[in-house]
């Protein structure tokens, strides 16, 4: 993750470390998903062709060989540079695994699996292991509405309709958007790991679930995934591909606001009712803080995005400093389990993402994936402000950023405050 300069609050986080959290070896997770490609390869002969024809091009070949041959530890710079020296390479790879979706058959679940660890290998984060990622995704998720928590003629009062529908649409959403990107990406990058790493984790929960997940569960699905949404939105957006080109910005935006924006801004007045209720015992400012940013955007003047994106990051701040406040926090921290180097920030703040851990205790893993969302919202929010800076007036492009960045602290604001933890 990149450095960050200090926010305007004066809250200065490092990137939040969740390397210490991993219980498997990167290794291990590596030789399992090589086991289940040539699993399925061996098993299912229609992919064989489609497979040799794959690691015959360039893209899979230099892949390969970064993987292999990281001598002087250049494997992430050679990556990138593969992605633009054989954009070919990459949309025959792109085309060869569409090819092989229509062959999945009984074996989908466990394809897709393969597919999105071997797109992460190979090319590393960015629009195509996104596209596999959020593909693996709709396929766990289609299995949890199927199971015991959704199956029964009468459910719980908590697995209604309503969620059922806002899950599986959120996850489909994501397939949309990804899937799109990747067929117009050809090579530049128009998603990073940005937004690519947070859906890796959201990933790996929701596979985490199992059959039967908790009410609490469920619904931090549903937020974190409407979260990564919104972050795919804003990063697309960002990609420097998209802003040295406003025929594509248009054609993003457009998208953007279709797949994502709109579909998820139906319920979002209800939602916010919720937040508000929830936040008023802590600091309702920070309700109002979204509002406004809301309502700037809508008026469009000509630092729009830059505002909008600066409340994004104030409402975050207030909300964590008010639900962790400095005294209960530094009583917690010889307790908490967390390292020393995570507790401060280099101005000698308390850092966000402890103050996050103060407020999730008890939720390992959703505590990652909120601290995954709040960095990358920040960074989002960062570019936003850059870029605003040397523009006179906000494109369609950075409104529908904003918007989606507004989007995402709603969410993440609803994880951490609004649900009922098990």
């Amino acid at each position: 993750m990149t450095d960050r300069a200090e926010a305007a609050d004066g809250e200065d986080d490092e990137s939040p470390d969740v390397s210490e959290e991993t219980t498997e070896p990167e290794s291990t997770k590596e030789n399992a998903d090589a086991a289940a490609v040539v699993k399925i390869i061996d098993t299912s002969s229609p992919y064989k062709d489609i497979v040799r024809q794959l690691q015959a091009g360039p893209a899979f070949q230099v892949g390969k060989w970064l993987q292999d041959q990281d001598v002087f530890g250049t494997k992430k710079l050679a990556a990138e540079a593969m992605k633009s020296v054989f954009p070919s390479g990459l949309a025959g790879y792109a085309a060869g695994l569409r090819s092989m979706d229509q062959l999945a058959g009984r074996e989908r679940l466990k394809y897709l699996k393969a597919t999105a660890r071997l797109s992460e290998s190979v090319i590393g984060p960015g629009t195509t292991s996104a596209w596999r990622t959020s593909l693996q995704v709709e396929s766990v998720i289609s299995q949890i509405l199927k199971g015991p928590t959704f199956k029964v003629t009468t459910p719980t009062w908590w697995a209604a309709e309503e969620i059922r529908k806002s899950l599986g649409a959120t996850v489909r959403r994501q397939v949309y958007m990804t899937d799109w990107l990747a067929q117009i990406d050809s090579g530049r990058g128009l998603l990073s790991g940005t937004s690519s790493r947070p859906l890796s984790l959201y990933r790996d929960y929701v596979v985490g679930l199992g059959k039967s997940p908790t009410r609490f569960e469920i619904s931090s699905s549903l937020y974190t995934g409407q979260g990564v949404n919104s972050l795919l939105g804003a990063d697309a957006l960002s990609s420097e591909a998209v802003r040295e080109d406003g025929d594509l910005e248009l054609e993003v935006a457009d998208r953007v606001e279709t797949d994502l924006l709109t579909p998820q801004q139906a319920g979002r007045l209800g939602a916010l009712d919720e937040l508000r209720q929830a936040l008023e015992p802590v600091d309702i400012k920070v309700v109002e803080m979204l509002e406004g940013g809301w309502h700037v955007v809508q008026q469009a003047p000509p630092a729009a995005a830059e505002m909008a994106a600066n409340c994004v990051v104030e409402a975050l701040d207030r909300a964590l400093r008010a639900a962790a406040p400095d005294k209960a926090v530094e009583a917690w921290l010889p307790t908490s389990g967390r390292p020393e180097k995570e507790w401060w920030s280099p101005a000698g703040r308390l850092t966000r993402a402890i103050r996050i851990r103060y407020i999730m205790q008890g939720h390992k893993s959703e505590t990652k994936l909120a601290l995954s969302l709040v960095d990358n919202v920040i960074v989002l929010q960062e570019q936003t402000s850059s870029r605003a800076q040397a523009l006179k007036h906000a494109s369609a492009g950075d409104l529908a950023k904003a918007r989606c960045l507004l989007m995402a602290a709603e969410n993440i604001l609803s994880m951490l405050f609004t649900l009922q933890r098990d």
